[in-house]
């Protein structure tokens, strides 16, 4: 029997246990990530934390509805042992009907046959590390090598253990100018999940300094069996030197022979899909799904 927890009844160490004891375990689903990233989320289990389900839940105008926290590819339904087939579609079912609008993704275990809910394939990529550096750099491709050796020529330094903020700032007057979905508080959360991620040696930051100057950048999380490229920012100078390459490659060098992945995190932009596909990596397939039931006057206007 599926039951519905509100925030305060749930158990987090039977939770965090539940996901440790996961095959598809990620870092998104810890409790103490999805405090973070969406305070006062919810909880459907089954049995004792056997199948759990996180609700990450928000309210707006009088409205409740389900939607992806920031700096979380994939949640959805995990289990300690193999889903059955229509495990994920009870859990989607059992989700309470106030929540009228569901803009959710699935992690990668997740399959589902429902047709209730509008499904969009979406795609990341996995790099297997649990290899010596030289044989994953051989599946380089030809470009990619091209840029390692522009960036030996441009004698780039390595900075680790930078400030956050100085990397949000770089993405803010860069990237950040096209993306309008993040706002300042997301920025926030993000800078709270570095710190305490730090503070539980899940972090890796890898830079590239110039005169003391971050010009580029990126965070790694330690996930259960995969570490995540969670986020990174390029300056323009950084842009023509091969900085974010020359980064990556550091991490992979600094990380091969571990039994983990590197999950760059995406992307649907064909652009940073060659980008990460000229590692080695492998296309990763997993689910995003909506359900719309808004009063017409308010889906209209949506």
């Amino acid at each position: 029997m599926i039951r519905y927890l509100k925030h305060e009844e749930i158990d987090f160490a039977k939770w965090d246990a539940a996901i440790d004891a996961c095959q598809a375990g990620m870092v998104y689903a810890k409790s103490w990530y999805l405090n973070i990233v969406s305070p006062g989320w919810e909880a459907l289990i089954e049995e004792e934390y056997q199948i759990v389900f996180p609700v990450t839940w928000r309210k707006k105008g009088g409205i409740n509805y389900l939607h992806q926290p920031f700096f979380t590819q994939q949640l959805g339904v995990f289990s300690k042992t193999t889903l059955k087939e229509n495990d994920v579609e009870r859990f989607l079912s059992a989700i309470p009907k106030k929540f009228r609008l569901i803009e959710i993704q699935l992690n990668q275990s997740n399959h589902i046959n429902e047709n209730d809910f509008k499904i969009s394939v979406r795609k990341t990529h996995h790099l297997d590390l649990n290899r010596p550096y030289e044989i994953i750099k051989k599946n380089y491709s030809d470009n990619l090598k091209r840029n390692l050796r522009r960036a030996a020529q441009n004698s780039l330094t390595i900075k680790k253990d930078f400030d956050t903020k100085a990397l949000i700032s770089l993405f803010k007057t860069n990237r950040g100018k096209e993306v309008s979905t993040l706002k300042e508080n997301d920025y926030f959360t993000f800078e709270k999940l570095v710190e305490e991620g730090r503070g539980r040696k899940l972090v890796t930051s890898i830079g590239v300094s110039n005169e003391g100057r971050l010009e580029a950048g990126a965070i790694f999380f330690k996930s259960d069996h995969e570490y995540i490229f969670l986020f990174s920012a390029t300056g323009e100078k950084a842009k023509e030197s091969g900085a974010m390459t020359f980064i990556i490659d550091h991490f992979i060098s600094t990380h091969s022979t571990s039994e983990m992945k590197l999950d760059f995190e995406g992307s649907m932009d064909s652009g940073l899909s060659r980008f990460y596909k000229s590692f080695g990596s492998d296309e990763v397939v997993y689910l995003q799904i909506r359900k719309n039931n808004l009063p017409w006057m308010v889906r209209w206007l949506k």
